[in-house]
């Protein structure tokens, strides 16, 4: 933003300069000068400059009372806020135990059936559980 200043007013320098010719310019040069070295200019331009050394000291005072309030409020929040990410992590992790075991139990539950399908099968071709109804007999 500096930058674009100093060269729009460097452009429109030379452009009223080149079409003015030189008296606008020292009358205009006049001007400044007569302006920056009037009294009343220097004092109001001094007061500002004790304002905002004033201000800035003032500012500089009021963060150095309450940087360690601030400090300790935000250590304290980010403490429990960080207990609150444990506690969630804790819970996630037993859901997941939960969840494992279910899944672990299921699968065994399933290779008992599996094994005990798998017997009884061997047991049905030995000839150890024949069907029996009321229309067969027990002994053939």
């Amino acid at each position: 933003m500096k930058r674009f200043l100093f060269i729009s007013g460097l452009a429109i320098g030379f452009v009223v300069g080149s079409r003015m010719g030189r008296g606008p310019y020292e009358s205009l040069e006049r001007n400044a000068r007569e302006i920056v070295e009037d009294p009343e200019v220097q004092r109001k331009a001094a007061q500002a400059r004790d304002t905002a050394g004033k201000a800035a000291q003032d500012a500089a005072e009021t963060v150095k009372e309450k940087a360690p309030v601030v400090a300790e409020t935000a250590k304290a929040k980010a403490a429990d806020l960080a207990d609150t990410a444990k506690d969630k992590a804790s819970e996630a992790k037993g859901k997941a135990a939960e969840k494992k075991a279910e899944k672990d139990a299921e699968k065994d539950a399933a290779k008992t059936e599996d094994e005990l399908s798998e017997s009884s099968e061997d047991t049905a071709a030995a000839g150890g559980d024949a069907e029996v109804g009321e229309d067969r007999p027990l002994s053939s």
